[in-house]
């Protein structure tokens, strides 16, 4: 009980440095609320693998949701200061889109190819504790980037119209 209190006072909390900090650093409330959807859905996907195979909620899930948490929010803030720079460039919405991910897709997907790469490594341990971190964090992390690759550019175009009219 007391594990599950505090990762859902962590998760909460997280969410909101996450929103403050991304709505304070790219000034836009907007931004910020984007910013939380493509950032809380990993940490579900592993809530629902969790809850799927039918595994305890432990310390180890609960650093492990901690840690991807901070690795995922990375992908969030490159592409969405890729996004903002793009702006200046000019061009239609789609394009400016399409150029932030072009500069920073790559990147994004080798990086968590490496880190992907080195969770599952864990997942072989002999240590329980151990493949659950590895699996937790493979699920988090590919999640993560699929939302950043997918969702993320979908709810720029859709919900932040408002700049839509600056690029054209």
């Amino acid at each position: 009980y007391t594990i599950v209190t505090d990762l859902t006072a962590s998760l909460g909390s997280a969410a909101l440095i996450i929103f403050a900090v991304l709505a304070i650093a790219y000034r836009s409330l907007r931004l910020g609320l984007i910013a939380i959807i493509p950032n809380v859905l990993p940490l579900l996907a592993s809530a629902a693998y969790i809850v799927i195979t039918k595994q305890p909620l432990e310390v180890v899930s609960v650093c492990c949701f901690t840690i991807c948490l901070g690795i995922a929010v990375d992908d969030t803030i490159h592409f969405m200061s890729r996004y903002l720079e793009e702006f200046k460039h000019g061009g239609s919405h789609a394009s400016v889109i399409q150029r932030s991910f072009r500069e920073v897709g790559t990147g994004m997907m080798m990086t968590t190819i490496v880190l992907v790469a080195g969770f599952s490594s864990v997942v072989t341990s002999d240590t329980r504790d151990h493949r659950v971190f590895g699996a937790l964090g493979v699920i988090t992390l590919v999640t993560a980037l699929l939302c950043d690759m997918f969702l993320l550019p979908a709810m720029l175009a859709y919900f932040d119209q408002s700049r839509k009219g600056i690029a054209e």
